[in-house]
């Protein structure tokens, strides 16, 4: 007799009726194995809103193909290297209260009009695409800070391109930073670091999610910190000269020259 294939939906009865997996829905473990995702992950989603709960019909908990749907769009988000704070951005389970509308449209204007600006803003995070190609915002924080630049008379596409300029300028500055201060903060925890040996997937995924984000909260003060007492010296001087200056952002030159500057 031919072995039955691990991944065959066998039909259940429900009501007396003979019924499929996707018919009657999945149970967590079910949906597990069709998206290949852990049942811990699936509902650590569903906490985060990021995945509506499942139908419960008596004690079971039933998950139908939207579920499949979401998770499969979280999966793909995740390979593009997006966090899950992004990935609730962008699938609106975690949009700021502030500007929201006001954003969409603007990136709405920067797809049909300006392209290239929008690919660069892609590729830092700032905008993302959905496997059905919508654009959605992610950080809407970065956008809303640039165009407060309207203040001092920047337009919204100049404030974007600065926005732009500036990321591309900081990459391997931000780069030699985190290494920096994530060897230091493990050479500071109490406790030798094994190398992962011996740990599971899930303590080594706990653990590089909570040094990511104590990085980024240390670091992201110590620069607003940093700026701020570099600006109320330097943005004197800068009005000072007026406008004769000519600064130009070039990725590994535009770093350097900001570090030499020092």
């Amino acid at each position: 007799m031919p072995q039955r294939n691990a991944q065959t939906i066998e039909p259940r009865s429900i009501g007396g009726l003979v019924t499929s997996e996707a018919d009657r829905g999945y149970t967590v473990e079910e949906l597990s194995r069709k998206v290949g995702m852990s049942p811990r992950n699936i509902r650590a989603h569903q906490a985060r809103k990021l995945l509506p709960p499942p139908v419960r019909r008596g004690r079971v908990a039933y998950y139908d193909e939207s579920h499949v749907r979401r998770l499969e769009t979280i999966k793909g988000l995740q390979r593009q290297g997006f966090n899950l704070v992004s990935i609730e951005a962008m699938l609106g389970t975690h949009r700021s209260d502030r500007g929201g509308t006001t954003l969409e449209l603007l990136i709405g204007r920067v797809e049909s009009d300006h392209p290239a600006l929008l690919y660069a803003l892609t590729r830092h995070g700032v905008v993302g695409r959905t496997d059905d190609g919508v654009v959605r915002v992610v950080r809407p924080r970065a956008l809303l800070s640039a165009l407060d630049l309207h203040r001092i008379g920047l337009s919204p596409i100049a404030a974007l391109r600065l926005l732009s300029e500036l990321l591309d300028s900081t990459q391997c500055t931000a780069q030699h930073l985190v290494e920096a201060a994530g060897a230091r903060l493990l050479a500071l925890r109490p406790g030798a670091v094994d190398g992962g040996r011996g740990r599971t997937g899930d303590a080594l995924d706990a653990d590089s999610a909570a040094l990511t984000q104590g990085l980024v909260n240390v670091l992201s003060e110590v620069l607003r910190i940093s700026v701020e007492n570099r600006a109320r010296t330097c943005v004197p001087q800068l009005l000072a000269d007026g406008d004769s200056a000519d600064f130009e952002f070039d990725d590994d030159n535009g770093a350097r020259e900001i570090a030499a500057s020092c």
